[in-house]
């Protein structure tokens, strides 16, 4: 008995570990071929990729930048899709974040919780939980919910502690820069070769990457500006720096070629960020455009003055060339447009019918059609894609009330405001530079807005979470402006998170 009983301590703790885990991939490994699935050979690979997260989390939370790009959206059922694999990291992360607020205390009191931005985010997330309570389908709502929950929790409050200093950042950005540029160049190449570059083919050749055009496009014009800010990082001459350069100019000729009006308006507009922000006309344009806003709806709604603009149903058609749509916008014959108009229209009426909680989070689809007026109808009112109502601030509205939607005004106009304010303070350099990078790629995303609803959507939510976090990080962290001179003699030395 007392061989048997001394064999355990002839091994040490990691050998008594490796023969575990040897015992766990076998067991997988037969349990794979019994049920005849791969999934059990899963657990062992799980595991192999906690004790990596546990040594290098920081190269976790970069891979997964670089999978936003990559990822392809999948149906797990009739009404339920994921991004694999990057929300299944995300997931991960968000797990991560939640055992490193109970076990680290440096975690439970960051800085970031006493910021008037994080104030407005809890709020904004209490919202969204009381409204589901009268939601139209709980389920659904519950599920918007959770989405939301890791959206902020990874991109917002996980990023604040992990990208500790602008070198960190400078990574970040450098991993979804080679990502995109990869999808970029294989959607050019198969536009080129099996569609000619037409306007009628971009949709067939953006997967298994992007759901569409329109998600393409967007993720171009959004991280535009943060290319252009690294750029500014980089020595005069250095062979990076030209490759960089070359690279945006392709980005630019792909996103031109994505056919996609939104995101060349938006970035157009977002070339005067440094005029907004230096002679202080945010809050001017902020408050013309609640007036605008509210004026044309005024306008439009009373007395059914929308009627007199409906569209001819035989004319309203799609059009297969870039040239006759634009033309068709501007006439009230594009079907993408007047199918917009159909919705939006619908969603007055909904506002109207329940102004304070809404219908519900995410229920937009399954509530819009008796709210609908059928003289705005298009060949595709039907809507087979159960697409939502292409207006975020009116979905707002629609789905969490209008105190929902002034909850994130709130929170888009305390961000923008706190930047105009740091900006007039900063001297010129890379620090004034970065935030005129995310202060740009915001508004390139509030402008798409107005159009598409992607906030929630994976290639552009997580870049609007990530820029609040880096307005916090500058304030709190990075506060003091640094010039290049300083970055290059290597005197700069952030306090991190």
């Amino acid at each position: 008995m007392k061989p048997a009983a001394a064999f355990p301590a002839m091994f040490s703790a990691k050998e008594k570990l490796l023969f575990s885990y040897w015992f766990l991939v076998v067991f997988s490994i037969a349990g794979a071929i019994l049920l005849k699935s791969f999934l059990p050979l899963l657990i062992p690979a799980f595991l192999i990729f906690v004790v990596f997260s546990v040594q290098r989390l920081d190269l976790v939370f970069l891979l997964l930048f670089m999978l936003i790009p990559l990822s392809t959206e999948l149906m797990v059922t009739d009404s339920l899709g994921t991004d694999f694999p990057g929300e299944q990291l995300m997931w991960y992360l968000f797990g991560v974040y939640l055992l490193l607020l109970v076990h680290s205390p440096r975690v439970r009191t960051s800085t970031v919780f006493n910021h008037p931005i994080s104030w407005i985010i809890f709020l904004h997330l209490g919202w969204i939980f009381f409204t589901l309570v009268f939601s139209e389908n709980h389920l659904v709502s519950f599920k918007f919910f959770l989405s939301k929950l890791w959206y902020v929790g990874v991109f917002y409050f996980l990023a604040y502690w992990m990208i500790g200093d602008k070198k960190t950042l400078d990574r970040v950005i450098k991993v979804v820069f080679a990502s995109l540029l990869f999808t970029a160049v294989v959607v050019f190449i198969r536009h080129g070769i099996e569609g000619g570059f037409t306007f009628a083919t971009i949709n067939s050749v953006v997967n298994p990457f992007y759901r569409n055009k329109v998600n393409y496009s967007a993720i171009i014009a959004v991280l535009l500006p943060l290319f252009w800010y690294l750029r500014t990082t980089l020595k005069k001459g250095s062979g990076f720096k030209f490759f960089l350069t070359l690279a945006m100019a392709f980005l630019l000729v792909a996103l031109y070629f994505g056919y996609t009006r939104a995101s060349m308006i938006a970035l157009i507009a977002a070339l005067f960020t440094p005029l907004l922000l230096r002679h202080r006309l945010i809050k001017p344009i902020l408050v013309v455009a609640v007036l605008g806003a509210g004026g044309l709806t005024y306008y439009m709604f009373s007395g059914e003055k929308y009627l007199e603009y409906a569209p001819d149903y035989e004319r309203t058609i799609t059009h297969h060339k870039f040239d006759n749509l634009l033309e068709a916008t501007y006439q009230f014959e594009d079907i993408s447009t007047m199918e917009r108009f159909y919705r939006w229209i619908a969603g007055y009426y909904m506002v109207v019918e329940k102004p304070v909680t809404g219908f519900g989070p995410n229920t937009f689809y399954e509530s819009y059609k008796p709210f609908t007026v059928r003289s705005y109808e298009t060949y595709v009112s039907d809507n087979p894609e159960k697409s939502g109502i292409h207006n975020y601030y009116l979905m707002l509205m629609i789905e969490q009330g209008i105190i929902g939607f002034t909850i994130f005004f709130a929170l888009v106009t305390v961000f923008l405001l706190r930047v105009e304010k740091l900006y007039q303070r900063m001297e010129e350099g890379p620090g004034k530079n970065l935030l005129v990078a995310i202060a740009a790629s915001t508004i390139v995303i509030l402008l798409l807005q107005l159009m598409n609803d992607l906030i929630e959507v994976d290639k552009i939510g997580p870049f609007f979470w990530l820029w609040l976090a880096l307005l916090v990080k500058m304030e709190r962290d990075w506060s003091k402006s640094i010039t290049q001179k300083q970055q290059e003699e290597g005197n700069y030395n952030p306090s991190g998170a």
